[in-house]
């Protein structure tokens, strides 16, 4: 039985070390098959991969382009193929790792003429994912601050208008957060509350879908706050009366 046993764990072993020797042999072969070639066809090669939506492929052909010209234009071009390799992906690993990457370009190259699209893209991969304005609003919120960047460092950027779009819909969503929170108040009577928030949409989201609604709540409310207040000063004035007489 131990012979056995030794037995299986020595087979294994060797298929592992043959297995990372073909794996090491093949990435020298690339790298031996890229290094005879100039950066703009490996450039093209990864290109038409990532077309394929070959995206690993792609991202290996992307990483030998950065990291052999980091200081040349198509360096820092294929430095952001890289991070779209993995925005492509939808699930919350390669979003994070996109967003990591995107946002490293717009700090490492402030003067770079894509920087425009590394911040779109840092907006968009907070927003990829389907956001509820009753859950967590973090996402929301910094996929805004990289619009509204966006929107205030280039203005005439090809990109400000999408940004601009995807704007309104995240304030809508921020927007209706508020509106379910005056909800909550208003049913509970809590009328100070209710009205705070109302407001708060009033002053900062004007453009929002229920806006209608959120005036006659406010004027409601108001309504109800005016007649507790009516109510009092009755209740007061009887009570000084009766002291007096």
């Amino acid at each position: 039985m131990k012979r056995s046993i030794a037995f299986v764990l020595v087979f294994l072993s060797v298929l592992f070390t043959l297995s990372c020797s073909s794996k090491a042999s093949k990435e020298e072969q690339l790298l031996e098959e890229l290094s005879n070639l100039d950066k703009t066809t490996i450039y093209e090669r990864a290109e038409a991969l990532y077309q394929d939506k070959k995206y690993t492929e792609a991202r290996q052909l992307f990483s030998f382009v950065y990291d052999s010209f980091p200081n040349d234009p198509l360096g820092h071009k294929a430095a952001l193929r890289v991070a779209d390799t993995y925005a492509a992906k939808t699930d919350v690993t390669n979003l994070t790792e996109a967003r990591l990457r995107y946002r490293d370009f717009a700090n490492r190259y402030p003067n770079d003429p894509d920087r425009d699209y590394a911040l779109l893209m840092v907006g968009h991969t907070f927003s990829a994912r389907k956001m509820r304005a009753d859950r967590d609003l973090s996402p929301i919120r910094e996929s805004l601050d990289a619009y509204q960047q966006l929107g205030n460092l280039y203005p005439n950027s090809r990109y400000a208008g999408e940004a601009q779009d995807r704007m309104g819909g995240l304030e809508e969503l921020l927007a209706e957060h508020e509106w379910l929170v005056a909800t909550y108040y208003y049913r509970n009577k809590r009328w100070i509350g209710a009205k705070w928030r109302l407001e708060y949409i009033q002053e900062n989201y004007p453009d929002y879908k229920k806006i209608a609604a959120v005036n006659d709540r406010i004027s409601a409310i108001q309504s109800k706050l005016d007649e507790a207040e009516a109510r009092y000063k009755k209740l007061v004035e009887e009570r000084t009366k009766k002291i007096e007489d």
